[in-house]
């Protein structure tokens, strides 16, 4: 299968009944033994939390109330040493988010990259580029528990808080947050019953219903249930097919869980969680290599601000299933005791998630269907199993991925002044490609992707020390293991297609074997710190300095790959902050960071039997200096507030090189044969990237806002908001050459709410309709004449942004 880079699509899941059916009877086995352990344990020795639970507040309007569990332990905004935003349930509404990706607008040092609709989510921390799809830079957690898979789609409407937790997260969270984790923390029942029922419809189509319940069922047993559903027309016409349109989206989620608190000293809770995501193609065009203005006598490329598109052509029928299905069901399980009542804690998590993707991507990016084997050549190549109709760029690829995760841990209570913590984790997390999915085409089979299995294990603890009523210093440390299993698998055609088909092709062969079998091994071990010092002199003051290590295991690429492995990412991290209530302030943030990023990877592409891909590279080290600010200030009491945030990142990459940058510079003077050989004279030097700016990350972004809330006469509330959001050029490759152009985005909303919990928002996003693309992929632009060094020439996906959007929501909360 072709994929080539920045479009090599991650292995999907695929929409099997048989396999889905399979997956929730395996879940809900799951859930019962986690429900039956949870039962269990109501007879067991009373066993406490950490320290008492603090009340959220309602509004998200002071840091010194709004709780956070950044350190797996509740704590203040205040209070925790850690450069942290949190969006209560009353915040997300105020942000107008639908996930977590809206909410990236208003974090400091967060920024989201969707170049591909809903699918391949590459969040960046603090300016490390996550060029690659794959878990590793950023950890999504729910309630602690690892996420896996995409999250775009990741509903919140049952959410009570959402925590961006920046810097790095591995001492505490582990595996994948080497820049930074997101937690996303449930609702859980209450002692009377409460519901919301929430409605909207929009332009484009937009329709959007949700309704949850939840509350005791009888004395220390609580439910909570939820539904949502969500469905938008494309924005964008596909020229390439009549009638369609690019980019529509549909979800359907459902949530459900019991809550069990039989006594003061002991809770536990199981939940299960549904999604189905069935997206179209994504709107994607191709800027030809017809646009390229730079290096034009070696190896062309374009330099300056990419051209947004406004004309799409994607061939959705040629393809067995294009878009994107994604269909999960994730079991999360939680036991929590005061052990005799001493304060002392137990507590034990355990994760299970089955996950289903299948995606279909035209990889021309545009309505030419192009052959690597024109028609009147393919028939006489003389390969086996041979579809000449099928162009290879039209690719569907399934996956399966099966996840696992355990952590127990021991707290020392929280009133004394030296709290300690000890805990280990255990995970094992297994995804394999479907054959179902597999297609015969020009170049003949395609090939299975790769399969992976990957156990971690880990040991961590922890200490806090209060030096004095207004000093504390922590230290934290996570011993871990990594066994990554790479698995390339392969098949007999005749056991994939059937006779009939494969009679109506070029040289069929149904004992053709497909691939060679290969399994590959390596372990990863890391020892990482944390320590922090907090100085709070006052209770609307707190100061912070944090020193932290974080890393992202290695990995296998293909085994035809230039490099079979790639090495682990290391990142260290040095930070002061400060946090206040002073000044008139709601809350006012402040942190400065320097980092020291090092064998970051990103991607370079390969040719191989006839086939395009990428590989992941470690490029060499990267230096990250910022600063993050946000706040909130009332300006008229409560009537009317500003809020705003700022993020500036000074990212440079000090050592790294970059093949294709020798090419531009001497041709073909750095070539062997058909490849790149840095070893001949003066081309490693040429190939330097030193002093390039990482892909992806904007140097300026941030949003500054007005809320606007009055009582009328009656029990009627007024209210209004607007923002500006803001992001500077990024570029879309470590070269520094082809860049976004700056962004500046206009949302606005007005409505009216009673006091009894009905709501109407009248609101609209992007409303002046700014056109800066959403994504931008270094790509080939295949059907143009080679470049003067004999490569494909360049081309770029542009991925453009979405339209203006408008819309009225109703809710009604009781």
């Amino acid at each position: 299968m072709l994929t080539p880079e920045a479009a090599n699509v991650r292995p999907y899941f695929g929409e099997d009944f048989s396999l889905m059916t399979d997956a929730i009877l395996r879940g809900r086995k799951v859930a019962l033994l986690l429900s039956g352990a949870a039962i269990a344990l109501t007879a067991a020795p009373a066993w406490a939390q950490d320290t008492a639970p603090i009340a959220a507040a309602e509004e998200a309007d002071s840091g010194d109330s709004i709780v956070v569990t950044a350190r797996k332990r509740e704590e203040t905004l205040l209070d925790v040493p850690i450069a942290v935003n949190a969006f209560n349930a009353a915040s997300i509404q105020d942000k107008m988010a639908q996930d977590v990706a809206d909410l990236a607008d208003f974090t400091p040092g967060l920024q989201m990259q969707e170049a591909f609709g809903r699918g391949n989510d590459r969040p960046i921390i603090r300016g490390g580029s996550n060029i690659l799809f794959g878990d590793g830079k950023v950890g999504v957690f729910i309630d602690g528990i690892p996420y896996f898979g995409d999250f775009s789609s990741l509903d919140l409407t049952n959410v009570e808080r959402v925590e961006v937790i920046k810097g790095p997260q591995s001492a505490v969270f582990g595996r994948g947050t080497l820049t930074g984790a997101i937690n996303v923390v449930m609702q859980r029942p209450g002692a009377r019953l409460k519901g919301n029922v929430s409605a909207t419809y929009g332009n484009f189509g937009r329709r959007e219903a949700s309704a949850s319940i939840s509350g005791p069922i009888t004395e220390g047993i609580g439910f909570q249930a939820g539904i949502k559903y969500f469905d938008i027309d494309g924005q964008y016409i596909n020229h390439a097919v009549p009638g369609e349109r690019l980019g529509d989206q549909n979800t359907k989620q459902y949530t459900a869980g019991l809550f069990f608190d039989p006594t003061p000293d002991l809770k536990a809770s199981v939940r299960w969680f549904h999604q189905e995501d069935d997206d179209g193609h994504f709107a994607i065009g191709m800027q030809t290599s017809a646009a390229n203005n730079c290096y034009m006598t070696t190896r062309p490329y374009y330099c300056g601000v990419v051209k947004p598109m406004d004309r799409f052509g994607i061939n959705t029928n040629k393809m067995l299933r294009p878009g994107t299905y994604r269909n999960a069901d994730r079991f999360l399980g939680d036991i929590s005791y005061d052990i005799g009542g001493s304060g002392y804690e137990f507590s034990l998590q355990a994760g299970y998630s089955d996950l289903f993707e299948v995606v279909g991507v035209d990889q021309t990016y545009d309505a030419r269907s192009f052959f690597f084997l024109p028609p009147s050549v393919c028939r006489f190549a003389g390969i086996p199993n041979q579809d000449c109709s099928k162009s290879s760029f039209e690719a569907t690829t399934g996956t399966r991925r099966k996840t696992q995760t355990y952590e127990a841990r021991i707290t020392s209570p929280g009133g004394d002044a030296f709290r300690w913590r000890v805990g280990a984790f255990y995970s094992i997390d297994k995804q394999h490609s479907l054959e179902k999915y597999l297609e015969l085409n020009e170049v003949g089979p395609e090939l299975l992707a790769d399969g992976r299995r990957v156990k971690n294990l880990a040991f961590f603890g922890g200490v806090d020390f209060d030096i004095a009523d207004t000093l504390t210093v922590g230290a934290e440390l996570r011993h871990q293991i990594d066994k990554v299993r790479g698995i390339t698998p392969s098949y007999r055609v005749g056991d994939v297609f059937d006779a009939a088909y494969l009679g109506t092709i070029n040289n069929a062969n149904p004992n053709q074997i497909v691939g060679v079998a290969n399994e590959r091994n390596a372990t990863f071990k890391a020892t990482l710190p944390r320590v922090t010092i907090n100085y709070k002199p006052s209770r609307d003051l707190s100061f912070y300095a944090q020193y932290s290590q974080g890393n992202s295991p290695g990995g296998f690429n293909k085994p035809t790959a230039p490099e079979s492995l790639y090495k682990e990412e290391k990142l260290i991290n040095y930070e002061v902050g400060v946090k206040t209530t002073k000044f008139g302030f709601d809350y006012l943030n402040l942190s400065a960071f320097w980092q020291d990023y090092k064998n970051q990877v990103l991607t370079n592409t390969f040719v191989a039997n006839n086939v395009v891909d990428s590989y992941a590279v470690n490029i060499g080290r990267t230096r990250i200096r910022g600063i993050e600010l946000d706040g909130q200030l009332p300006l008229i009491d409560d009537i009317l507030k500003l809020q705003f945030n700022y993020t500036f990142l000074d990212a440079k990459i000090r050592k790294g090189v970059e093949p294709e940058r020798a090419l531009q510079l001497l041709g073909s003077a750095c070539k062997t044969g058909t490849g790149v050989n840095l070893a001949l004279p003066g081309c490693y030097d040429a190939a330097s990237i030193a002093g390039n700016r990482p892909p992806l990350v904007s140097k300026h972004s941030g949003s500054v806002g007005l809320r606007f809330e009055h009582d009328t006469a009656g029990d009627l509330t007024v209210f209004a908001g607007a923002d500006v959001i803001y992001r500077s050029s990024y570029f879309a490759q470590v070269l520094n050459l082809a860049e976004s152009g700056d962004s500046t985005k206009v949302n606005m909303q007005v409505g009216v709410h009673d006091n009894n919990g009905l709501r109407l928002t009248v609101w609209g996003k992007n409303m002046l309709g700014d056109k800066t693309p959403a994504g931008i992929l270094r790509y080939l632009d295949f059907p143009a004449p080679r470049t003067p060094t004999g490569d494909y020439a360049r081309g770029f996906g542009i991925t453009s942004a979405r339209k203006a959007e408008y819309g009225v929501t109703l809710t009604k909360s009781f």
